[in-house]
């Protein structure tokens, strides 16, 4: 055939310089005298000096990276601390950013987080008083039980009318991590009135609440950058919807809540929702929500709500941190208290805090408020990792805080 009779072709026809790889890459074939041979292009190759040529001089040009007209080349430097703090702080507030825009278009939790029969038992952590394994109180249940209770009418009401119902939360239900001394408070509760229903309800839940039966309101719970922020609202909330009496987990029940001078006032009164009046009013306000019970639809907790959406997080907020106690803590519920028209304020009555807090004195007759203060509200949130991380660590483990420094208030009072 012509074709195999055609001859190589010569040097200029070649793809690139004579012994060398073309510009894509390919292995070239170079000819030789002593023949075909195949160089590889996998790298570049140093160039072997010739015998007569001598070494470069150190301070020569092409040694130190100078340019042959006496201009330095620019050496490549690392990033500075400041750049890299800078960096990571664009992108911490890029994140916040991020979620800010799409948390609200997270789909709402309207199925069960848990199943009907989920409980946890309670009676063996360890109360100073023990609580009967078979009455309501030796177990908590989840939001599925309250609510099937609910609907069947099967919660029983003090005199009052408010539900026999303890409302505490957790952030899930794994209450293995839960420090000793939190077992200890929250059993109290079945010790004192083991025929109460005891409620324990995790993020899930709370978040599903809203969804059901707040949704308008949400976006602004999601949009809260601390946590305490979403359990302070959750109170308000759960009292409004089911009635019963929401305490912290570091409230402890010494003699119990349902006396004339509590829950169940003398008839005629008009008393709607209990609030236990702050020790501290200066930080606090007039009422703290630490302990609060009310009957189910109570219109103190419309007032309440009105004033949380004027007081919503902000995007500002979100990145550099807000003030939980005037936004949804116990500066929210005292301005709501103190916005109410004078003839539905007797609605709400406050709990002497001698009786019901025992805060300055660690020592009460009906109710303790340990102030454990586990609760958070980081500076700098979106890049403040370290207070997360103590936040978690004080969820483990009991530390009084300033309300707990007896020796302070023994003094204020003498």
């Amino acid at each position: 055939s012509p074709s195999l009779l055609r001859p190589p072709p010569s040097p200029s026809e070649w793809p690139g310089p004579r012994g060398t790889a073309n510009a894509i890459g390919a292995t070239t074939h170079a000819r030789t005298s002593e023949g075909p041979t195949t160089m590889s292009t996998a790298g570049p190759r140093l160039r072997k000096p010739a015998a007569n040529e001598k070494p470069a001089d150190a301070t020569s040009p092409a040694s130190t990276g100078a340019s042959p007209t006496g201009a330095e080349t620019p050496t490549p430097t690392h990033m500075s601390t400041k750049g890299m703090i800078t960096m990571v702080a664009g992108c911490a507030v890029a994140l916040v950013l991020l979620k800010w825009f799409t948390t609200a278009n997270a789909p709402p939790p309207r199925e069960y987080c848990h199943p009907m029969n989920t409980k946890i038992p309670i009676h063996d952590w360890n109360p100073d008083r023990p609580i009967p394994k078979d009455s309501l109180g030796a177990n908590m249940i989840t939001a599925r039980g309250l609510e099937h209770l609910h609907k069947t009418n099967k919660i029983p009401l003090l005199p009052s009318g408010v539900p026999k119902i303890i409302h505490q939360t957790w952030p899930t239900l794994d209450t293995s991590n839960v420090a000793p001394q939190y077992r200890k408070w929250s059993a109290s509760w079945g010790s004192c009135h083991p025929d109460w229903v005891h409620v324990l309800w995790d993020d899930c839940d709370i978040r599903r609440l809203f969804a059901i039966h707040l949704p308008d309101f949400l976006p602004v719970f999601d949009h809260y950058p601390n946590p305490v922020q979403r359990a302070d609202i959750f109170r308000c909330l759960v009292t409004k919807v089911y009635g019963g009496a929401y305490v912290d987990m570091d409230y402890e029940c010494a003699g119990g809540i349902d006396g004339p001078t509590g829950l169940n006032r003398p008839e005629g009164s008009q008393c709607q929702v209990f609030i236990v009046n702050s020790p501290d009013p200066e930080h606090d306000g007039v009422l703290q929500n630490a302990f609060m019970a009310s009957v189910p639809g109570a219109t103190f907790w419309d007032e309440v709500f009105e004033l949380a959406y004027e007081r919503r997080s902000t995007l500002s907020g979100r990145i550099w941190g807000e003030i939980p106690i005037q936004n949804t803590g116990p500066g929210l519920v005292s301005d709501a208290y103190t916005a109410l028209p004078e003839d539905l304020k007797s609605t709400v009555c406050g709990l002497n805090a001698t009786e019901f807090s025992g805060q300055a004195l660690g020592v009460a007759p009906y109710a303790v408020h340990r102030n454990a203060g586990s609760w958070c509200a980081c500076k700098f949130p979106a890049i403040n990792f370290i207070c997360w991380r103590n936040c978690k660590r004080k969820k483990k483990k009991y530390v009084p805080s300033m309300y707990r420094d007896l020796t302070r208030h023994k003094n204020k009072l003498e």
